[in-house]
């Protein structure tokens, strides 16, 4: 939909969130629509209804399903729904033919994939804008003219997509958001409605080493792969193009190998731009880590903390624990989220550097059960805590004890129903080990 579809209109935004909040400011800004009303879940029933008595068009917020009984409903009324990412990306494609945007999107890894290429494309002087999850909110870069706009796009967003990306990305995909969506494989097609509406000559990138996001990108037109021999790809803690050896993971000032497996597609779609791939080297050994992403939050008594609350799945978890060669604790605990621990147990088992693990909330009793099961090593301790306070001072006084220098908060698991977001529960493990020190 464009935004010219909505002049004359009577518009209803759902959800006032960060991007409900930018497009009710930019259709006010532009005088765009006749009138704008403004619906949140919390509002009820008899707001709902004054929704459906009045509104020509709904813009939905990420957060409001398009699988709601009342999104179904407010069709049925004739009322078309569309969000700001569709506004977006149509208009861009429509009206702003020079500015090429490029779409990332994936289980995981996706905001640092964002963050790497954004910076790599700043450092070649690139005339370019952040936007998305991360970055601005994509209905404020629509006033400029940019020659790229790289973009953070979740499944949320890209669900009823019907304008895609000139350039996708995708990192891989993991068994999260099954709520939002009604289960795990529809989670999937949604992820990949992303680049449902490209057209001849855009591209999608996919990780040829996940192999559940290649059988859903099976069918898909305009596909490459990277992650390949014959082009960039990681091998354990050092990254080629081809045979020959460009770097290693202790070049860069972000930690985690998977982040290799993340610059194989970054680097891809850089050499797909024809942009100087040697300055693209080097400007990524300056790409700094995010918040909550494998963040170093500091030392006490010698032992290293490290802040991965991002993590939200077990697979993210795997490769945290994989990123690092010390002799650890680690803490893993949230919502109950329909995930399977047995590979993140049997990870545990084989990786003798694990030494203690400490369960919590919802979904620990889950993960200690998985551990009790496929976890046998006599130089193991599991410890099930109440609290995240709890938690942090056991891991640390337990790793001590067994001769590691490291504590590794990934959670496993979202935190609704603990925290408002993973930004809130990383900012209490940060607080509760500066009071530890």
């Amino acid at each position: 939909m464009l935004l010219s579809n909505l002049k004359n209109k009577v518009v209803a935004i759902w959800g006032m969130g960060t991007e409900g909040t930018a497009v009710k400011a930019y259709l006010e800004k532009h005088r765009i629509p006749k009138q704008i009303l403004v619906y949140n879940d919390a509002d009820g029933a008899a707001a709902f209804q004054n929704i459906l008595d009045k509104a020509d068009i709904i813009i939905r917020s990420p957060g409001v399903s398009i699988y709601k009984p009342e999104i179904t409903v407010a069709r049925e009324k004739g009322i078309k729904i569309t969000s700001s990412s569709d506004l977006f990306l149509n208009e861009m494609r429509t009206n702003h033919p020079k500015t090429t945007i490029i779409g990332i999107s994936g289980s995981k890894g996706k905001s640092m994939s964002v963050s790497m290429l954004f910076h790599i494309m700043l450092k070649a002087g690139c005339k370019v804008a952040l936007g998305g999850n991360i970055g601005k909110a994509l209905v404020d870069l629509l006033d400029e003219d940019y020659d790229y706009i790289v973009g953070e796009f979740s499944s949320y967003q890209a669900s009823d997509l019907t304008a895609s990306p000139h350039v996708a990305m995708f990192t891989n995909l993991f068994s999260v958001h099954t709520d939002w969506h009604g289960g795990h494989d529809q989670y999937c097609r949604d992820k990949l409605h992303l680049v449902a509406c490209q057209k001849s000559g855009d591209i999608c990138f996919i990780n040829d080493r996940n192999l559940q996001l290649k059988n859903y990108a099976k069918g898909l037109k305009n596909v490459a792969y990277y992650d390949i021999k014959e082009g960039f790809h990681a091998e354990g803690r050092e990254f080629f193009y081809q045979d020959k050896l460009l770097l290693n993971i202790n070049d860069l000032q972000i930690c985690g190998i998977h982040n290799l497996d993340n610059l194989a597609g970054v680097m891809s779609i850089v050499k797909y731009l024809g942009l100087d791939i040697e300055k693209a080297l080097e400007a990524v050994k300056t790409v700094e880590p995010l918040p909550h992403r494998l963040q170093k939050v500091g030392r006490v008594g010698g032992v290293l903390f490290i802040n991965d609350s991002i993590s939200t799945a077990p697979e993210a978890a795997i490769s945290a624990i994989s990123s690092f060669d010390n002799n650890m604790a680690i803490i893993s605990g949230g919502i109950e989220n329909k995930q399977d621990y047995t590979d993140y147990a049997k990870h545990i088992q084989n990786n003798p550097k694990v030494k203690v693990a400490v369960t919590l909330f919802q979904c620990g009793r889950q993960i200690a059960d998985a551990i009790r099961e496929h976890v046998t090593r006599g130089d193991f301790k599991l410890i099930e805590a109440e609290t995240l306070q709890e938690a942090v001072t056991r891991a640390y006084y337990e790793v001590k004890a067994a001769g590691g220098d490291l504590v590794l908060f990934s959670p496993t698991a979202p935190s609704f129903g603990y925290y408002k977001n993973f930004m809130e529960r990383g900012q209490d493990f940060m607080n509760i080990v500066n009071k530890l020190a």
